[in-house]
């Protein structure tokens, strides 16, 4: 059975101007992140893959709690479509995950994710940051993911 964790990033602050792609994870969501990954580090399976949006505070979130959690940090696949992708583009990433791989850890942003969660799941999500959804799928092929196809394990917020 394969494992995968949804996770948006860590608390940034808003910025009228200037990049969006660029915001840093506030000192909250610095510490949200760390916390989490304490908790992630506990008694819950161990990522074998991990895959990012490549926005600042989603990667910087992905390197915190996949320290955390003991993943070699220089092996996180880092994809820039990730950013403020929609539900539909998330799950292109997530079903083409090498199969090789039985524990995905999924890093991005809202309302992509919490649409994700959702669909696959057939339950209503509104993840804050940080909120961290742990769910086991009833296929044992990335491939196969589709509406309803998982369960909900855990769902952590900070």
């Amino acid at each position: 059975m394969k494992s995968l964790y949804l996770i948006r990033h860590g608390d940034s602050p808003f910025i009228n101007e200037g990049d969006d792609f660029e915001r840093p994870l506030s000192e909250m969501g610095k510490y949200d992140a760390i916390n989490i990954g304490l908790h992630l580090n506990e008694d819950h399976p161990s990522p074998t893959y991990i895959l990012s949006s490549a926005a600042r505070r989603a990667i910087t979130t992905a390197r915190i709690i996949g320290e955390a959690v003991e993943f070699d940090t220089t092996k996180i696949t880092i994809k820039k479509e990730l950013h403020n992708a929609s539900m539909e583009t998330v799950l292109d990433a997530i079903i083409h995950i090498p199969e090789k791989y039985d524990c995905a850890m999924i890093f991005g942003h809202n309302p992509g994710l919490s649409l994700l969660a959702s669909y696959l799941t057939g339950e209503n999500f509104n993840m804050g940051t940080c909120n961290t959804v742990l769910l086991n799928l009833e296929t044992d092929a990335w491939n196969q993911l589709s509406k309803e196809t998982c369960t909900v394990k855990h769902y952590i917020a900070p």
